[in-house]
Order: C-alpha cells, then structure tokens, then sequence
C-alpha cells in the first residue's frame, strides 16, 4: 500500500500533480515514474506539495527526478505550496533553490 495519494489534472497551460500524504521511500519509485511520465508529455508540470505530511530523502528523490526530466525536454517544473515537510528537506538538503516554486494553484479546490 502506497503512503501516498496523488491525483492529475489538466489545467491550460500545465498539468497538475497534487500530493497527499506521505512522500517516502514506499511511495517514491511509483510517484518518479508518474512525474516523469508526465514531463515526457511535453507540458509544464506544477506539483501541489500542500497536502504533504512527511517526506524523507527518497521522496526529494523523486522530485528532483521530476526537475531534471523537464530540465531535459525544455519544460517547466514547479512546486505548489510545499508543506513545511517539504521545504525542511529541501532546505536541509540546499535544493530549495534549485525548483521554482508557486503559491498553491488558484483553480485547486479548497478544504
């Protein structure tokens, strides 16, 4: 059983992929093939990291596999309002800077 939950939408100018739960290491193989799959489509990929209550190396694993796939098809990568989970690994980490990173989205249902 994945520790994570996470649901795709299509927005216009990018898809959007919204965590919930754990990002970990059961979670992080399934959730680095869905991220790249969907920077592979060509299309800008915002990550709504809101919804997530812990996350260890491997799931930063899986989000940098993410960035360095866009980086490579010319696309954008963006973190969603990261969780203070989130931004204490990427800040303990010294890869905050390397993703852009954005307010949550504005068409992402509220509650």
């Amino acid at each position: 059983m994945n520790s994570i939950r996470y649901t795709v939408t299509d927005h216009r100018d990018h898809a959007l992929l919204t965590l919930t739960g754990d990002l970990d290491f059961a979670a992080h193989a399934d959730l680095e093939a869905r991220v790249v799959e969907l920077v592979g489509a060509g299309r800008p990929v915002v990550v709504d990291c809101a919804g997530i209550t812990f996350m260890d190396s491997m799931g930063l694993r899986a989000l940098v596999a993410g960035l360095l796939a866009a980086e490579d098809a010319g696309v954008g990568f963006a973190l969603a309002a990261p969780s203070p989970p989130v931004l204490r690994v990427l800040e303990l980490s010294g890869t905050l800077e390397r993703f852009s990173v954005r307010e949550p989205d504005p068409e992402r249902p509220q509650g």
